[in-house]
C-alpha cells in the first residue's frame, strides 16, 4: 500500500517548492508542520496517527515477524488512510503555484 508514500512525497514537494528546503523525514506531522496551512498539518497528523508510523506500510521489515501490514491494518484502517491521503494529496495540488 503506497499511498502514505504519496502523501509523504507530496508533502515534500509542496515544502520544496514553497523554499527549496529539502526535507529528509518521513514523519507526516514534520514534513506538513513546515507548511502554512492548519488543515493541512491536521490531516498529516491524523493520518500518521492512524498508520501509527508511516514507514511500516513501506517497510514491512520493521513490524515484528511474522507480521506484515495485512496483520496490522484493517480494510477500514486502510479506507480511511486512503481517505486522508488523498485530501491530502487535493489540499498540496492548491498549494503548489501552477
Amino acid at each position: 500500500i503506497l499511498f502514505p508514500l504519496g502523501a509523504e512525497k507530496a508533502l515534500k514537494a509542496a515544502q520544496y517548492a514553497d523554499d527549496a528546503f529539502k526535507i529528509n523525514r518521513h514523519d507526516l506531522r514534520l514534513n506538513a508542520s513546515r507548511l502554512d496551512d492548519s488543515e493541512l498539518s491536521k490531516l498529516a497528523t491524523e493520518l500518521e496517527n492512524r498508520l501509527v508510523d508511516s514507514t511500516n506500510m513501506r517497510y514491512p521489515d520493521r513490524l515484528r515477524f511474522p507480521q506484515i501490514p495485512k496483520d496490522v491494518y484493517s480494510v477500514e484502517a486502510a479506507r480511511e488512510a486512503l481517505r486522508l491521503a488523498r485530501e491530502i494529496l487535493q489540499r498540496v495540488r492548491n498549494l503548489i503555484p501552477k
